[in-house]
């Protein structure tokens, strides 16, 4: 996590998770996830709780979830650099791709693993071929 993102996380914790929660919502609703798939995204948090979230009742997040945020946050932002239009950068989640084993990178980023994230991330903001 960058500085900036850790002074706005020490600043007003609540308001920043409430913030990265809605950004995240809106891009599972762009990316067509459903909410099963939204809870593999976030660490599985237990269904009381994220239904709390899916409400804006925020009151905290774990590290690892704001972690995970920031991921698709940065996967999102950088699909919207490459393609010049939105909903081409976000169809291309759901494309296989032979970078993660001709899944799409969806289906790779559900295995549930933070470093499965990681990896499309440095995809994105790497100097790869997007065809």
């Amino acid at each position: 996590m960058d500085k900036h993102t850790n002074n706005i996380l020490q600043q007003d914790p609540r308001k920043a998770a409430r913030i990265a929660l809605k950004v995240f919502l809106n891009i599972m609703d762009a990316w067509g996830v459903n909410l099963e798939q939204r809870q593999v995204f976030l660490s599985s948090p237990d269904r009381n709780e994220f239904e709390q979230w899916q409400q804006g009742n925020v009151e905290s997040m774990n590290r690892d979830v704001i972690i995970r945020i920031s991921y698709i946050i940065g996967i999102y932002k950088g699909l919207g650099l490459i393609f010049n239009d939105r909903s081409m950068a976000d169809e291309w989640v759901n494309k296989p791709n032979k970078e993660f084993n001709d899944q799409s990178a969806l289906e790779f980023m559900l295995g549930g693993d933070i470093e499965q994230l990681k990896q499309v991330r440095e995809f994105v903001d790497g100097p790869f071929n997007f065809s």
